[in-house]
């Protein structure tokens, strides 16, 4: 059941301009999923429509999109070994195979050799009509070459933020009070420059005793800017009179299905070129009444930093200095 609007805190910054539905009984589930797709679904429209060959390829994870060509290659050799093995092999020369599977092997390893312009002169085609084919299959490597070599670019080039997230936010000690916090880090040596951060809070409430919505609240950070991301980076919230948890229980927190939305912007100087991130915590992935741990060091000689990403989960029990 989520919150009445009575409980929601008015002095909080709402937001209204995040681009998400504010009628709650109209979305379901979290905005966002940990790694930061959308959570939608599309519904009347056909999958063709909607899908998208390029897009679909660049986000295959490298071995299925490897696998994926591979089965495209051994699959479009294999159509052409059968056209010439039906067409008759004697249109080919050199053959040197006597049995039926050795013939159609040999197209095949033909049909390879011609598709990928190698041409080792073993076999050959000996008629117009097994030259055709040839030419045909010929052309058609040629676009394949340049559909797979496009690809791999893509994927290589595509600009990407190398974000790895802590798994849960924490409520805990600060200052005189207490702050969310969660944190993230590079994980591959592309380093961001001019990296903002922006979070917002999404709570649920019930008005009219019926009608069900969403409220979006941006959250003040200590800090929401830097000039460079390097190392791991902690987010902190500081609860104040001015935040939308002040004063709420775990239980509220829980009731209003509380989410919040991280968005990172910043320049990656290997890409050249601007990159974002988003992730996403519920109330689920709340934890009360702890604190991270030390995510770095120095090495042995002193002379470098040491970045456990190992430990961007990692954290300790820390008694929060009120009840909640």
């Amino acid at each position: 059941m989520a919150s009445t609007k009575g409980r929601l805190n008015r002095l909080a910054k709402e937001n209204k301009e995040t681009g998400l539905s504010v009628n709650s009984k109209q979305s379901g589930g979290r905005f966002f999923q940990k790694d930061g797709r959308p959570n939608i679904r599309f519904r009347g429209i056909s999958y063709l429509q909607r899908f998208s060959v390029f897009q679909y390829m660049l986000k295959l994870p490298s071995w299925k999109f490897i696998s994926l060509i591979a089965i495209t290659y051994i699959t479009v050799n294999l159509f052409f070994a059968c056209v010439y093995f039906i067409v008759g092999v004697h249109h080919l020369g050199g053959m040197e195979e006597i049995t039926v599977m050795g013939k159609f092997w040999e197209a095949f390893f033909f049909s390879t050799q011609t598709l990928s312009t190698v041409g080792y002169g073993h076999v050959f085609p000996d008629s117009l009509t097994s030259n055709t084919i040839a030419a045909f299959e010929s052309f058609t490597g040629i676009l394949m070459l340049a559909l797979a070599t496009g690809l791999i670019y893509g994927r290589f080039s595509q600009p990407k933020a190398y974000i790895k997230y802590s798994s849960i936010a924490l409520f805990t000690p600060f200052r005189e009070g207490y702050a969310l916090m969660f944190r993230f880090a590079p994980f591959k040596e592309h380093f961001l420059t001019d990296v903002e951060v922006k979070v917002t809070c999404v709570m649920r409430y019930t008005e009219n005793e019926t009608e069900r919505k969403n409220a979006f609240y941006s959250l003040d950070l200590e800090l929401s800017k830097a000039n460079t991301l390097t190392s791991n980076w902690t987010i902190v919230h500081s609860i104040n009179e001015k935040s939308p948890f002040h004063q709420l229980t775990r239980k509220e927190i829980a009731d209003a299905e509380t989410e919040i939305l991280v968005f990172v912007k910043g320049y990656d100087e290997e890409y050249a070129n601007t990159v974002v991130s988003r992730s996403s915590y519920t109330y689920e992935e709340f934890i009360y009444g702890a604190k991270f741990d030390m995510m770095y060091e120095p090495s042995e000689d002193k002379s470098t930093t040491l970045l456990h990403m190992d430990k961007i989960d990692s954290y300790h029990e820390e008694k929060l200095p009120v009840s909640i």
